[in-house]
């Protein structure tokens, strides 16, 4: 049952009101969610599972098996012009060039924000409240505002093995990349 209400909803969502937001698979969104992006652009991938009340109003790209708590919201940090002299902030128009990258295996936690130009790297954890940006590196959890690194989610070794089994060899960090950062 719950199968059938889920894909009557991304008919409402993705079929109707949003069809211009593109889906992967077994997408779990709830209908008090708001899609709004500059250029159109919101990709969900696979496996994804979003909470009520959550806001995307910037170009987002979704990666797979990525859960978003309720009430959070990925936004443009240049909405607004603010930097032409002899304008008015209101007639500046809009910025509107970045996006936000979230990939796999992610959980954003309640009452996130999600400012561009950001990617949150895969298997990374966003505490409640975060304020996120700059980009998080992969397996990282971060918390606070703006948000900070408080550890990483595993040891380099877990990781090798937790993308071992996950993922195909050529998607896999290698051990010189995860040790040195270099993603």
């Amino acid at each position: 049952m719950k199968t059938v209400l889920n894909e009557i909803r991304n008919i409402l969502m993705f079929g109707i009101l949003y069809r211009w937001v593109k889906t992967g698979k077994n997408v779990h969104c709830q209908t008090s969610t708001t899609f709004w992006s500059p250029h159109r652009h919101i990709v969900l991938g696979s496996d994804v599972g979003i909470g009520y009340r959550c806001l995307f109003s910037a170009d987002v790209e979704i990666g797979n098996k990525v859960l978003i708590a309720s009430n959070v919201a990925f936004l443009n940090s240049d909405d607004h012009r603010f930097d032409i002299v002899g304008k008015a902030m209101f007639d500046s128009g809009r910025g509107d060039k970045y996006k936000i990258m979230v990939e796999d295996d992610v959980w954003i936690g309640y009452g996130a924000i999600i400012l561009t130009p950001v990617i949150i790297g895969r298997g990374s954890i966003v505490a409640a409240g975060s304020v996120v940006t700059q980009n998080i590196p992969p397996y990282t959890i971060v918390a606070g505002v703006p948000a900070k690194q408080i550890r990483k989610r595993f040891s380099v070794e877990s990781i090798l093995l937790h993308e071992a089994m996950l993922y195909p060899e050529n998607k896999r960090f290698s051990r010189a990349a995860l040790e040195n950062n270099d993603f």
